[in-house]
């Protein structure tokens, strides 16, 4: 079969840094019930935990019904409408009971049931600070991340959350629902078949599942799963629409139709209708389309879908003007709607406005998952326009993109039973089957430029670079004028410390493509983590005054000028960016290690405690201060903060390579080798070479600890370079 994995390739030209009861959420905490769940929850969160003495929750049991009270209006409140008193009453309460758990983990809960997402993390994280390893408190701040769209944060608690309950089907929901919006369909169904074995009647389960499936193709697997989530809730709409796509993907257009009527009396919504118009628009019956999309127009005006087809329409039959109108209120709705665009372009061509059609086939391309045609078609336009390097550039890129199997529907692959069996593999094992249906799919189909680049990504998951450089170089010969897969190519180099390779990839992008900003920002990045920091200055100054104003390109520059030596310039970067975004816990810890390289141990100290502040649940952060707090003389609280940065950034290396450094240095080394064990057992990245490390402390000559003393100051140095060091490295 065609493996999922094949579906998944990475999108060409992403930056190493980011620059960045229904469907769609939990069972529960809903409406009228969320008062009493977040009951339930607080005492289930007692019951794991011992009963918190009165000094550790700051409450007397005189003022306990005091608390309820006020919780209950904060409830009120919300429930209400009168978010910004509730948010009020809920900031001051928490303050005065900063050293409960219950009290920050009820008002997490009830905020995020309002849709307060920032200060529900920001109760959650205090409550996780207080009460690490909880069950309750991960999942519900995982959930609160991933409705914040801080997907890593999310997925960290979530995994966290599944160490301590794996059976957990709604946690795998909410897991698979992260992994869906990175991108990550492969990893997104192996958990939703795990939570549908464990919960096979629960429908959003159910919905999410055969979604990820059909983003992959596959409309046949979907297909039963989706009627037999209709035998348990018939009335579910979204259930009902994704059945009837895929019935149309298929080839079962007459089932289409009649499921798409049947979901109009379910839901006559106008996305129900413009279903069934798409369906009878395909089959060239556009009066019955037409019907269909006014119907849906008439209960949504606004509605992106039916004014998009109705444009479509008039197109065909010639009243380019309407049509343009339509297509231009279409975009109102949902400026991303790239086939507006296309045919937008298409009109501004046959009018021979060719510089407005190239501008519209240009946002085209960077919007559409399939964009070869609008290349071809931009090529077309610029050589019209004697833009004959940009029309080269473009048919270049149309070129590589028409190699690659056209995307279609597939025939029923039994997929569930296929990831099933491939997640009980081991992550290596897992990556050697990739390899091999790889290294199939390859000598059939050997001019497919994704199969090569997928095979590239899974020889360097394996650590073999030679073979990796080999499909780097077949894939170099296919596309090498191809400036889209040149950048992606150095992406994936570039995630894998390949600097070298990633910055020739990056200038052969930028050779073809001079104007990106993108391409001049990632090898900017390259030069500086390959530790060439004027190179890094030299082209991070090429990037436009509009590209400078991204918040990741000024991280960057800040970077480079600490390491240049201009700690004022970099911390005015830092202090500028926390400013714009106060719950970045990378710009405090970015200002911070400006600060201990220009010695100022007391500044980075307090830096570090505003963000902490800020975002309690920051492993950055405490690894920080766990940093400071050596340099300090304070050494349990350094081996507190330590610890905690890796129960919270369990796949950073730098995490255990700082603590297990640390713990070298104070004569632990049995704590030591532990540290090593457990990163070993981890999914943590990173270039430890581990049996050198073992080595070593096999040679370690037993001394006494020194936790309870401070280190040395030459030890307190060395500590501070090594941490910089890893920073530089691994950050």
């Amino acid at each position: 079969m065609q493996s999922p994995m094949m579906q998944s390739m990475k999108t060409p030209g992403v930056s190493v840094r980011d620059k960045s009861g229904t469907a769609d959420g939990r069972p529960g905490l809903r409406n009228l019930f969320v008062l009493l769940l977040v009951l339930l929850a607080a005492t289930a969160l007692a019951a794991q935990q011992s009963t918190p003495s009165r000094s550790a929750t700051g409450q007397s049991s005189k003022a306990a019904p005091d608390t309820a009270a006020r919780i209950e209006r904060v409830r009120a409140d919300l429930q209400a409408g009168r978010i910004t008193q509730a948010v009020k009453a809920a900031a001051e309460l928490s303050a005065q009971n900063k050293n409960d758990v219950q009290v920050h983990f009820t008002l997490g809960v009830l905020l995020l049931s309002a849709k307060q997402y920032r200060p529900a993390r920001l109760e959650l994280e205090k409550a996780n600070a207080l009460q690490p390893d909880q069950f309750e408190i991960l999942t519900y701040l995982g959930e609160a991340d991933f409705r914040s769209a801080d997907y890593g944060q999310a997925e960290l608690a979530l995994n966290r959350a599944l160490k301590l309950k794996p059976e957990s089907p709604e946690t795998l929901y909410l897991l698979g629902q992260v992994y869906f919006e990175e991108k990550k369909p492969v990893d997104a169904l192996a958990l939703l078949v795990r939570a549908h074995k464990l919960a096979p009647e629960n429908t959003n389960i159910i919905f999410l599942l055969a979604r990820v499936s059909m983003t992959q193709n596959y409309f046949e697997d979907a297909i039963p799963l989706l009627e037999s989530g209709l035998q348990i809730a018939p009335k579910r709409a979204d259930l009902r629409s994704a059945l009837g796509e895929s019935y149309f993907m298929s080839g079962k257009v007459e089932k289409a139709i009649d499921e798409f009527k049947t979901l109009i009396e379910v839901d006559p919504s106008a996305r129900s209708y413009a279903f069934m118009g798409l369906s009878y628009r395909h089959l060239g019956r556009f009066d019955e389309a037409r019907t269909y999309f006014e119907a849906g127009l008439k209960q949504d005006p606004h509605n992106a879908s039916c004014l998009f087809n109705m444009g479509y329409i008039e197109a065909r039959q010639g009243n380019q003007a309407r049509a343009e109108e339509l297509f231009h209120q279409a975009l109102r709705y949902k400026p991303d709607l790239s086939d507006a665009l296309l045919e937008l372009a298409n009109l501004r061509i046959e009018n021979k406005k060719l510089e407005e059609a190239a501008e519209l086939l240009r946002q085209y391309v960077k919007l559409n998952k399939n964009p070869a045609s609008g290349y071809y078609k931009l090529a077309i336009v610029e050589r019209s326009l004697n833009q004959i390097a940009a029309a080269q550039r473009d048919l270049s890129v149309f070129q590589t993109l028409s190699k690659n199997a056209a995307p279609g529907p597939y025939p029923y692959q039994n997929l569930l039973d296929y990831v099933d069996t491939r997640s009980n593999l081991s992550e290596k094992d897992r990556a050697q089957l990739d390899l091999t249906q790889l290294t199939e799919e390859i000598s059939r189909h050997p001019d497919q430029p994704q199969n090569l680049y997928l095979l590239a990504e899974a020889y360097l998951k394996l650590g073999k670079l030679p073979e990796a450089r080999q499909a780097v170089a077949q894939l170099d010969q296919l596309s090498s004028s191809d400036f889209r897969t040149q950048t992606g190519v150095g992406v994936l180099l570039a995630r894998y410390r390949l600097y070298d390779d990633a910055i020739q990839h990056f200038q052969t992008a930028l050779g073809a493509n001079p104007d990106s900003d993108d391409v001049k920002f990632d090898l900017a990045d390259a030069y500086f983590r390959k530790g060439l920091y004027r190179q890094a200055l030299e082209n991070a100054n090429q990037v436009s005054e509009k590209g400078q104003q991204d918040d990741a390109f000024l991280a960057l520059l800040g970077d480079i000028h600490a390491h240049l030596g201009d700690s004022a310039k970099a911390s005015e970067i830092f202090r500028n960016a926390i400013r714009r975004n106060p719950d970045n816990d990378q710009y405090y810890l970015s200002l911070a290690l400006v600060q201990l390289r220009g010695g100022d141990v007391e500044a980075a100290g307090a830096t570090l405690r505003q963000g902490l502040a800020r975002i309690p649940g920051s492993g950055k952060i405490l690894w920080g201060l766990g940093i400071v707090s050596v340099l300090e003389g304070k050494t349990p609280q350094a081996e507190q903060h330590l610890e905690r940065a890796v129960d919270l950034l369990p796949e950073w290396p730098g995490s255990y390579s700082a603590l297990g450094i640390f713990y070298y240095q104070t004569g632990e080394i049995a704590k030591a080798r532990e540290v090593l064990n457990r990163f070993k057992g981890s999914n943590a990245n990173g270039a430890l070479d581990v049996n050198r490390i073992e080595e070593a402390l096999e040679k370690a000559p037993e001394r006494p600890s020194t936790l309870s003393e401070p280190m040395p100051m030459v030890a307190r140095q060395q500590f501070l370079q090594l941490a910089l060091s890893l920073a530089d490295r691994t950050l």
